[in-house]
């Protein structure tokens, strides 16, 4: 017999979301395929975590098991999917935030895929951390 979960769907997704390193995977993975030490300095976070978040991801289906034919992490669909539902609620969030204290909302320009990590650092100092806590 199975064991039915008393979890909502919506309780699962915060789950993985309100983890910083894997709401941060989500979101970079889905910028484009990045190794295991540029995503510790785009999450600011030790490789241990890395490595864990980034298992974890893979378990929930939202990280490809395998890295690419460069040795690089991806998203699957699921996290594709998943990270536009991350950016779409971290955008009206904000947007939101801006309308109460009567500021002009940001208008937000991603950087080249091909950006280096320090203009991506950049990006994310200045933009994803006042959108997302990652």
């Amino acid at each position: 017999m199975k064991n039915v979960s008393k979890q909502s769907g919506f309780t699962y997704a915060k789950k993985i979301l309100a983890d910083p390193d894997q709401a941060g995977l989500i979101f970079w993975l889905g910028f484009r395929p990045f190794d295991e030490d540029e995503l510790a300095v785009l999450i600011d976070s030790e490789s241990t975590a890395i490595e864990l978040a980034l298992q974890k991801l893979r378990e929930n289906g939202v990280v490809n098991p395998i890295k690419d034919d460069k040795q690089k992490w991806t998203l699957s669909n699921d996290g594709e999917d998943l990270r536009n539902m991350l950016i779409s609620l971290s955008v009206w969030g904000r947007q939101r935030m801006d309308d109460q204290e009567e500021i002009i909302p940001q208008l937000i320009v991603e950087p080249e895929q091909m950006a280096d990590l320090k203009s991506l650092v950049k990006f994310r100092d200045e933009v994803v951390r006042k959108y997302m806590n990652i």
